[in-house]
């Protein structure tokens, strides 16, 4: 009963979350049960959520991003200090501007509702919730791609991380670029070294 609350609370906060975005998807009359998106092929974490840093800036490479971001400036990272969680903020200076940036972020949230049996209905109905959501192949136990939030999120064995790419669904110059964020978010990923 008490998984069940947590289930319809994390469904209810992610139906609020999608319907503010435009990108909300009705889940009456879909059917459950399809396990297709599980990874077999998962051998277990590389690294146990207890082991990771606050800072997960640590499992970013300034230069990895410079070439899946080739017209930046300047990559930042936040210092660290200011983290209440595992996470990291990243900029990706496209101007000369201080303020003329696109910002990401990556971060490990443990995954304490989504485990056992239930973590698959769980996940399945967090996809089917977004119409432009997609379940990408090959990342920990099962991840599912956004596109309207350009994020990422990977279902470890204890944890999930959530990547956000770096891009703007506001700025023209930025649109007209047509950079493939699911393919960032991809090479973000496998460049930590997590999965």
């Amino acid at each position: 009963m008490k998984n069940l609350k947590l289930i319809a609370i994390i469904i209810f906060i992610s139906y609020t979350f999608t319907a503010c975005f435009g990108d909300k998807e009705t889940i009456i009359g879909q059917e459950l049960g399809d396990t297709n998106f599980v990874n077999k092929n998962f051998k277990g974490n590389k690294v146990a959520f207890s082991e990771l840093p606050k800072n997960m800036c640590t499992y970013l490479s300034q230069a990895k991003l410079k070439e899946l971001y080739p017209d930046s400036k300047k990559i930042l990272f936040d210092d660290g200090k200011t983290f209440a969680s595992k996470n990291c903020r990243f900029l990706v200076y496209v101007g000369e501007n201080e303020y003329d940036y696109l910002s990401g972020t990556i971060f490990a949230a443990e995954n304490i509702i989504a485990e056992g049996e239930d973590w698959k209905q769980t996940w399945e109905l967090k996809k089917k919730m977004s119409k432009s959501s997609e379940y990408i192949s090959g990342l920990g136990e099962a991840a599912i791609w956004i596109g309207k939030k350009r994020e990422l999120s990977v279902k470890m064995d204890g944890y999930i991380i959530t990547i956000n790419v770096p891009g703007s669904p506001f700025n023209k110059e930025e649109i007209a670029k047509k950079r493939d964020y699911k393919s960032i978010a991809i090479k973000i990923a496998n460049n930590t070294g997590l999965f």
